[in-house]
C-alpha cells in the first residue's frame, strides 16, 4: 500500500492527465450565449429573409460634348429651314412677275366659244374656262348665252376661292341682264360669296332678295336653308 502524500501525488498526476481528454470531449467547452428565439425552419429559408432594395439609378447628365453636339443639330435645321422659305419666297415672287397667258381658240361661232369653255369647265380647267367665259362676256354681250358665260365665269372664280371676283361678277350679271334666267342663281351665289368672305349683313341682303323676288325658284329654297344656317 502507498504512503499517504505519495497516493496524493498519484492522484493529483491522474486528474492533470484526464484533462486533455475532457477538453476534447467538449465537457468545459462554454455554451453559445444565447442570441433570442431560436430561428425556426420557416425563418431560415432564404426566400423569407429580407432582401436589399436595389439602389435606383437616376439618369447621367448630358455631358457638355453632347450638348454641344445638339445645339449644332437645331442650328443646322434652322439654317436649313431659313435657306428653304428663302427659295420659296423667290418661287413666290416669280411667278408673280411672271405675265399670265391667256387662253384662246380660233372660232366662227360664239356658241363654239361657249362650249369649249363648258368643256374646260367640266374638266376642271378652271383658269382656262374662265378665261373664255370672259373672252365671251366681253365679245359678245349681246349674245343669247351672254348671261349664262358671265355666270359661270363667277362661279370659276367662286370655285378658286375668289370670293370678292365671284360677287362682282355675280352682281354685275343682274344689273347687266336683269330678266334672265341665271339671274336668281347668280343673286344666291353673291349672297354665299359674301358669306365665304364673313360679310353677314351682304350675304343676308342678297339671300333674302332671292327669297323676296324669286319666292318659287329652286335658288329661294336654298337661300332659305342658308339664311336658317347662319341666323
Amino acid at each position: 500500500m502507498l504512503p499517504a502524500k505519495r497516493y496524493v501525488v498519484f492522484i493529483a498526476f491522474l486528474a492533470i492527465m484526464a484533462l486533455p481528454a475532457c477538453s476534447g470531449l467538449g465537457i468545459f467547452t462554454p455554451a453559445p450565449a444565447d442570441t433570442g428565439a431560436p430561428e425556426t425552419v420557416e425563418d431560415s429559408r432564404p426566400e423569407n429573409k429580407p432582401q436589399a432594395t436595389p439602389p435606383v439609378e437616376s439618369p447621367a447628365p448630358d455631358t457638355p460634348v453632347d450638348t454641344n453636339a445638339k445645339a449644332e443639330k437645331i442650328e443646322a435645321l434652322e439654317e436649313k429651314i431659313v435657306l428653304l422659305e428663302d427659295k420659296v419666297k423667290t418661287l413666290e415672287n416669280e411667278v408673280a412677275g411672271q405675265k399670265k397667258v391667256v387662253y384662246t381658240i380660233e372660232y366662227s361661232d360664239p356658241a363654239q366659244l361657249y362650249r369649249e369653255a363648258r368643256t374646260l369647265l367640266l374638266a376642271n380647267d378652271i383658269d382656262n374656262a374662265a378665261d373664255l367665259f370672259s373672252t365671251f362676256a366681253k365679245k359678245h354681250p349681246a349674245h343669247a348665252l351672254a348671261d349664262n358665260a358671265m355666270y359661270w365665269l363667277g362661279e370659276c372664280h367662286y370655285t378658286k376661292g375668289d370670293y370678292k371676283a365671284a360677287a362682282a361678277v355675280f352682281k354685275a350679271l343682274v344689273t347687266t341682264y336683269p330678266k334672265a334666267e341665271k339671274v336668281p342663281d347668280a343673286l344666291l351665289k353673291a349672297g354665299y360669296a359674301y358669306l365665304s368672305m364673313d360679310d353677314v349683313n351682304r350675304a343676308s341682303h342678297f339671300l333674302r332678295q332671292v327669297i323676296t323676288k324669286y319666292p318659287f325658284s329652286p335658288a329661294a329654297e336654298k337661300a332659305q336653308v342658308k339664311l336658317k344656317d347662319f341666323q
